[in-house]
């Protein structure tokens, strides 16, 4: 199993590297990095001194924001590589079977989750945008912000029928992403309307200084995490039936 999914790997950076948009877009995690880490407080400097405005004091939301975009990212990467296969008769020739499919289905999702779960590490251990959080907020933020990936995966491979069709999905995903925000930054009863998306409940459950609230955050974040997967998995199978 570990060298199936090494030889897939291997083909899948071969692919995103002949692809220029994939490439940037497998790339943008790092640049996101860059930025939190050089960029902004260059920038947050010098609106400072321009105007006296202190940027600083919304770095955690900027930055929980940012990271937040990570498992989209590789998500649309995998997704796309996805589609690829099925326009070139790949995923009809590997899994011939309803378990067959199931078996290519896990095997696609791994990828997106684990490259998300390191790269979510690495950016929280970086950028560090919650200072008061230990070692195990950041691998249960970490793992919670993998699961994402596959979800994406499974939205977009699932519902698109071509690349075209896959960037617009990814825009409409982007209420997802615009609900962390507006969810950290407003003020009840306005919250309730980022209740929808499995990003505001990881990004509460990543800032509350409660341990207690944090895992009933997560709790609903992987509920809902988990209910999208499902359905989008089935709907993939059945969509691709023989």
């Amino acid at each position: 199993m570990a060298k199936i999914i090494l030889d897939s790997f291997k083909a899948d950076i071969k692919f995103i590297a002949r692809d220029p948009m994939l490439l940037l877009t497998i790339l943008a995690p790092f640049i996101l990095v860059l930025f939190l880490r050089l960029v902004f407080p260059l920038i947050s400097g010098f609106i400072l001194i321009k105007t006296g405005f202190l940027l600083d004091t919304y770095y955690t939301i900027i930055a929980v924001t940012m990271v937040s975009v990570i498992p989209m990212l590789f998500g649309l990467v995998y997704a796309f590589i996805l589609l690829d296969e099925i326009d070139t008769h790949i995923l009809q020739v590997i899994a011939v079977t309803p378990a067959g499919k199931k078996n290519f289905l896990y095997m696609r999702m791994i990828t997106p989750a684990f490259l998300t779960f390191i790269m979510v590490l690495i950016s929280i251990i970086i950028t560090n945008p919650v200072p008061t959080e230990g070692w195990l907020r950041i691998i249960f933020i970490s793992l919670l912000f993998s699961l994402q990936a596959p979800f994406i995966f499974l939205f977009i491979g699932g519902l698109a029928g071509n690349k075209i069709e896959g960037m617009a999905l990814s825009k409409l995903y982007g209420v997802f992403l615009i609900a962390v925000p507006l969810g950290l930054i407003l003020h009840h009863p306005w919250t309730y309307l980022a209740f929808f998306s499995p990003l505001y409940w990881i990004s509460w459950a990543w800032i509350t200084p409660i341990p207690g609230e944090s895992l009933v955050y997560g709790a609903i974040a992987l509920i809902i995490t988990i209910a999208c997967i499902c359905m989008f998995f089935r709907y993939f199978l059945k969509k691709h039936s023989n």
